[in-house]
C-alpha cells in the first residue's frame, strides 16, 4: 500500500529543522502529502504577568500567523504544498486527533525531552502520541543525509514484529534491512539446568536446537518461496532485547531501527518499562515505532 499522507509535528525550535527535513524527503520521495502540525500547549490569555495594554485575543492571533509562517519556511520544499496546522491544546492528543482525521499513513516526529515532573512520570509528547498513535511513528534523531539505506527490524515473531518489518520495506524500498532477535535465556534457567545434572554439551545443544526454531521461524514469517527477499538479513543473539537494538542503532550504517510494540497504557509502560520505550531513550539513530493500535488500523483498512 503507498503512503499517501505524512503527518509531522514540529516544535519550531531545536530539532524542528531536522524532524522537518526528514518529512520534507519522504513526502517528496513517496510523492505523498504533507501535514504540519505546531501545538501551542498555553497561550497568552492565561498570563496574568501581561501588561493590560496587550489585548490577549490579538497577541494570541499574531502568534499562530507567526508559527504558521515558520511551518511553511520549514516545509517549502515539499514537492506538494503542505496542510498546516497551528492548534492549542495538549500536543500528543491534537496530533493523534489530526492524524486520525487526515487519515495519515505516518506520524514524523522529534525525540522530544521530558521537561517536567509530569513527563517524567508519563513520557515526552513522543512517548504519549507513540501509545495512542492511528498509525505507525517515525522519531527524528539524525541530520537527514539520503533516503534510508540500512534499517535494522526488531523481531520476536509477533504480528507486531512482522508490521514493523512490512513498515520498514514501505518506508525506504531499496534499504538493506537486518532482521535481529534477541535470544535471552534467564541465567537461572541455565543454573537450574547445571544443577539438574545437565553436561555443558547437552546445554549446547539445547542452545543449538533454540537457534534451530527461530531460523525456522524467520523462513516461516519472512521467506519468499522459501527464500528471504534480496537485501534482508537475518540475525540471531543472545542477550536483551532492547539492548541488542540500541548497540545496532549505534553502528555507522544503520540509520533507522523499527519495531513493533504492545501498545501498553502509560502507566503500565512506565512501572513495568518496554523495549519500544528503552530504544527510544537509548538510540543514536530514527527510530520508527508501529504501535498494536495503528497494525490493528492498518488490518481493518485491508479488509
Amino acid at each position: 500500500m503507498p503512503i499517501k499522507t505524512i503527518l509531522v509535528a514540529l516544535g519550531l525550535e531545536d530539532d524542528g529543522k531536522r524532524v522537518a527535513d526528514r518529512a520534507v524527503q519522504l513526502a517528496n520521495q513517496h510523492q505523498a502529502q504533507l501535514v504540519g502540525v505546531h501545538v501551542i500547549e498555553h497561550m497568552p490569555s492565561i498570563d496574568a504577568d501581561l501588561p493590560s495594554a496587550i489585548d490577549p485575543v490579538v497577541l494570541a492571533s499574531r502568534i499562530k500567523d507567526q508559527s504558521a509562517v515558520q511551518l511553511q519556511a520549514l516545509l517549502g520544499r515539499a514537492d506538494k504544498p503542505a496542510i498546516l496546522h497551528v492548534e492549542t491544546g495538549k500536543p500528543h492528543a491534537v496530533i493523534t486527533a489530526l492524524a486520525a482525521s487526515h487519515q495519515a499513513d505516518l506520524i514524523v516526529i522529534g525525540p522530544g525531552i521530558a521537561r517536567n515532573l509530569r513527563e517524567r512520570a508519563f513520557g515526552s509528547t513522543a512517548d504519549r502520541v507513540i501509545r495512542s498513535a492511528p498509525c505507525p511513528v517515525l522519531v527524528v534523531r539524525r541530520e537527514v543525509i539520503a533516503s534510508y539505506g540500512h534499517i535494522v527490524v526488531g523481531v520476536d515473531f509477533s504480528d507486531h514484529a512482522k508490521a514493523a518489518a512490512q513498515w520498514a520495506s514501505r518506508l525506504s524500498p531499496l534499504a538493506s534491512r537486518e532482521l535481529i532477535h534477541a535470544d535471552a535465556i534467564p541465567i537461572t534457567f541455565e543454573q537450574a539446568m547445571v544443577e539438574a545434572g545437565l553436561s555443558q554439551p547437552e546445554i549446547n545443544e539445547y542452545r543449538d536446537a533454540r537457534l534451530d526454531t527461530w531460523r525456522r521461524q524467520f523462513t516461516a514469517m519472512f521467506s519468499e518461496e522459501g527464500r528471504l527477499p534480496k537485501r534482508v538479513r537475518v540475525k540471531i543473539v543472545q542477550g536483551d532485547a532492547a539492548t541488542t537494538l540500541i548497540d545496532a542503532s549505534r553502528r555507522r550504517k544503520t540509520d533507522l531501527v523499527a519495531l513493533g510494540t504492545l501498545g501498553a497504557n502509560a502507566m503500565t509502560q512506565h512501572l513495568l518499562g518496554s523495549v519500544a520505550r528503552n530504544v527510544l531513550a537509548g538510540a543514536r539513530c530514527d527510530v520508527l515505532v508501529v504501535p498494536a493500535s495503528a497494525a490493528a488500523n492498518r488490518n481493518t483498512h485491508s479488509k
